[in-house]
């Protein structure tokens, strides 16, 4: 039995290589997701390595022990300079100071100190050369490519006092944290000198020191630690300061991780109707070899488990293909993820290979496909010796469909109503997840009952092709009934794929309309002026030149600070208290908000129910800022989820006592005079905020297309990843009519021989590969469309609702895709099948 199975392999190597393709596509969606959550661990760290490379002793302040009063200043520098053992220590220091962009406009940027010892400088020299004296600069390579600087040009930093200090750029550098999200924006090296000149002294961030040569690593740092006689810092070695910083950031990767595990089964249950697709062809096409075999002696476990072991040898090399695609895959993921960076231009793409993911990925590409091969082994069992004496081996197919697949259906489609009315009753977090379970049973429905709407559904869509191309139109259709089963099992994997992309894209659209009508509501000015730099607020005179225009009608500040509320921490909205109602105006769930005077507070949905207080009660508020100062606030109003405000709401004179140092604002809401013209009230906004150069203008238009921004990315994203199963779904239409060809070459032979041209039996398989496309385009796009319904309506409330929206033009391209790509996979097929002599099908028949 080995040596017939052995022969079998050498036999039809061209099919089990189809049968591969589709398999390995799911493993290097897996393999893929395993290089990328390693690789991000890779670049992790190599950048800090970077940052720590020839640093032996690293000094930073304890975690929860930073003192304003406290920091690591140069006496400890020196006394780190001092420990026997130390060849050079230097203190790093930064500060986050505007640059002037030749524009005239501030951009938020990090400037370094100049470390003097070369070896312990954590960034490398591109061009030029670096500072000399305090009014020279190099900026990063980025930087000075996208703004267009050039050696010797002019570079302004904006210094403490808002006034403009000029430098010379004599060079250009590399930062050592270039890798995908960890890029720092703009930085600027100066000499020490130059950044106390533009910002206030605040000490080191970090003391790192190397060792002399001969000394050891771990006994200067307990040396080094030793001599600082402090209990507020940490001193580690150079390898245990860059684990340690690993460690803090890795954990961000978990959950895009677990994002990309999700397509990835997704991937692999489309993968895995694909070659259980092609083994029940595979099995069709061999009744007469396998009754043969029986005749001959072997028995129904023989049969099993030659089918099984052709399935092990498919799911071994798909899995050896996969393996080497999903580095591939990976690459592809991190140069995508590096361009929704400005610092692309530097990321470099790491493909690590584990044992773990070598392991995995040989692990699931041969269980999928010994799993999904199962069915059409048992079928192959069954297949009695009698058989081998018939001239045609395959009987008559129907669409009729047992009792146990009735009652699969029915259970399935009851299962699935309730979830979808109780999510829909429950709402919230639990509704959706009910709402997500209910469409995954209706999906079920569907490719359970799949045999069954291959005749009408096909009959439908076959009717504009019958009436425009006649008997080759009229074959095709009768091909897809002619097996409805295989039919509806090819369809199902582009029916999957299909309904995730229109869910998705369904919800997103959703999700857009209803952010940006919330905008409209609750935050109805005309332009929004923000800080394009962090900590450098707006002030008061920009807000009385913005409110003395004859074009404004309200100029109204806000700003968000953090405090304690109620023994908790929580970020807070100060907003001027004739904004409510005018460019302020939250959906109120309780309470009033028709004012906001002193020593009243409103609190968000979120934090009312987190802390336990409603309207009437006093409220605890403490000020985060030094010194702390406490108010006991009333709750006068709960508020709903806003897409501008925070978890509390105050006026500015609660602010202004809670925190009466504090100067300028995070934002100025405008509101123009009815009447007056967009473009006229943009020119006298931007002429009055001209000799700000923090100040940054946007219109509401622009507004809600940066907050749509963020969900657009995310569906392409999300279509790049789902994408990859429809190629699978279409690679499997393209196998099964590949191999329906060869089943069907007698038959071929003989429309050939009653007069049917070359041109027409093309026209046969390209439009069969059209129906069975069309058929999975149409109950995914109606799937996706209910389980985008179910989900938008489960998640919307009354304070922030969801709209329901129809993305035609996206669905309809995605649908379009998707049919032209299996049209255009069926014309190899067809191109074999019109290329076959007459003479030689009929041999062969």
């Amino acid at each position: 039995m080995l040596r017939t199975i052995l022969a079998g392999l050498r036999a039809r190597t061209a099919r089990l290589v189809l049968s591969s393709v589709a398999i390995a596509l799911g493993v290097a969606f897996v393999t893929g997701s395993l290089v990328l959550t390693d690789a991000s661990q890779a670049g992790l760290r190599d950048a800090y390595a970077r940052t720590a490379r020839d640093v032996d002793v690293s000094v930073t302040i304890a975690v929860g022990a930073y003192r304003p009063d406290r920091p690591l200043d140069r006496a400890a520098l020196e006394v780190v300079r001092g420990v026997p053992g130390v060849a050079a220590a230097e203190g790093r220091e930064s500060a986050a100071v505007p640059l002037v962009d030749p524009g005239g406009r501030a951009l938020a940027a990090r400037v370094v100190a100049l470390p003097a010892d070369e070896r312990l400088r954590p960034f490398d020299r591109a061009e030029g050369r670096y500072p000399d004296d305090d009014h020279e600069v190099a900026l990063d390579t980025v930087t000075a490519a996208e703004a267009g600087y050039a050696l010797g040009q002019r570079v302004a930093l904006l210094g403490a006092d808002d006034q403009e200090r000029a430098f010379t750029l004599v060079g250009t550098f590399r930062p050592a944290v270039t890798s995908g999200e960890l890029a720092g924006g703009t930085e600027v090296v100066v000499l020490p000198g130059a950044l106390r000149a533009v910002a206030p002294d605040r000490g080191f961030t970090e003391i790192v020191a190397r060792a002399a040569p001969g000394v050891d690593q771990r006994q200067l740092t307990a040396a080094v630690d030793a001599a600082l006689i402090r209990t507020d810092v940490a001193v580690a070695t150079g390898d245990e300061s860059v684990a340690a910083l690993v460690r803090q950031t890795a954990p961000e990767s978990g959950s895009f991780t677990r994002f990309l595990t999700t397509f990835s089964v997704i991937a692999l249950l489309v993968a895995a109707l694909v070659i259980g697709n092609t083994f029940t062809v595979l099995v069709s096409q061999r009744t007469r070899e396998l009754a043969l075999l029986r005749c001959v002696g072997a028995g129904r476990g023989q049969v099993f488990g030659g089918v099984l072991a052709e399935a092990a040898v498919t799911g071994v090399i798909a899995s050896a293909l996969g393996l080497l695609g999903g580095l591939g895959v990976s690459a592809l993921l991190q140069i995508g993820i590096s361009s929704f960076s400005s610092r692309g231009a530097d990321f470099t793409v790491y493909t690590p290979l584990s044992k773990r993911t070598v392991i995995i990925a040989f692990a699931v590409g041969v269980l999928v496909t010994m799993l999904a091969a199962v069915l059409p082994a048992r079928r192959a069992t069954r297949v009695a010796p009698v058989a081998a004496l018939r001239t045609s081996p395959d009987g008559p197919v129907t669409g009729r469909i047992g009792r146990g697949r009735i009652v699969l259906a029915t259970v399935l489609a009851a299962a699935g109503v309730v979830a979808a009315v109780v999510g829909l009753d429950i709402g919230d977090g639990a509704g959706a997840v009910l709402a997500t379970a209910a469409s995954v049973l209706l999906l079920g429905v569907a490719l359970v009952l799949g045999p069954v709407l291959v005749g009408p559904v096909t009959g439908a869509l076959g009717a504009l092709p019958r009436a425009l191309f006649g008997v080759p139109a009229r074959l095709a259709t009768a091909n897809a009934h002619r097996n409805p089963r295989r039919t509806a099992a090819t369809t199902a994997a582009l029916t999957i794929g299909l309904a995730v992309v229109t869910m998705v894209t369904g919800v997103a659209a959703g999700v857009r309309a209803g952010a940006e009508r919330r905008l409209d509501v609750q935050f109805p000015a005309d332009y929004t002026v923000s800080s394009a730099v962090y900590d450098r607020p707006l002030t008061d005179p920009l807000v009385d030149r913005l409110a003395g225009l004859p074009q404004v009608a309200v100029a109204a500040p806000r700003t968000a600070f953090n405090a304690d509320v109620g023994g908790a921490p929580a970020q807070l909205t100060a907003v001027r208290e004739d904004a409510i109602g005018t460019v302020v105006r939250p959906a109120v769930i309780s309470g009033s908000l028709d004012r906001l005077g002193p020593g009243e507070l409103a609190l968000s949905e979120e934090l009312a129910e987190q802390s336990g207080y409603a309207v009437g009660d006093t409220v605890p508020t403490t000020s985060y800022d030094e010194p702390r100062i406490g108010r006991d606030l009333e709750v006068v109003a709960v508020y709903g989820p806003s897409e501008g405000l925070d978890l509390g709401l105050v006026g500015l004179d609660t602010w202004r006592q809670l925190q009466p140092a504090a100067t300028g604002y995070t934002e100025i809401l405008v509101e123009l005079k009815p009447g007056v013209a967009a473009a006229d009230g943009r020119e006298a906004v931007d002429r009055a905020v001209a000799s700000s150069p923090v100040a940054r203008v946007e219109s509401s238009a622009e507004a809600r297309e940066r907050a749509g921004e963020s969900t657009r990315r995310m569906v392409v994203f999300i279509w790049a990843l789902v994408g990859l199963a429809v190629l699978i779904a279409v690679f499997g239409i393209a196998t099964t009519l590949s191999l329906s060809v060869l089943e069907r070459t007698g038959e071929s032979a003989l429309l050939r021989a009653l007069g049917l041209t070359r041109g027409q039996l093309r026209g046969v398989l390209v439009i069969e590969s059209l129906l069975v496309a069309s058929m999975g385009a149409v109950l995914g796009l109606a799937l996706g469309l209910v389980s985008a319904w179910l989900l938008t309506r489960a998640v919307s409330t009354p304070h922030q609702p969801l709209d329901f929206v129809v993305p035609f033009g996206e669905l309809g391209a995605a649908a379009l895709v998707a049919v032209l790509a299996s049209v255009l996979a069926a014309l190899v097929p067809a191109r074999r099948a019109a290329r076959t002599s007459i003479v030689a099908g009929m041999r062969d028949a």
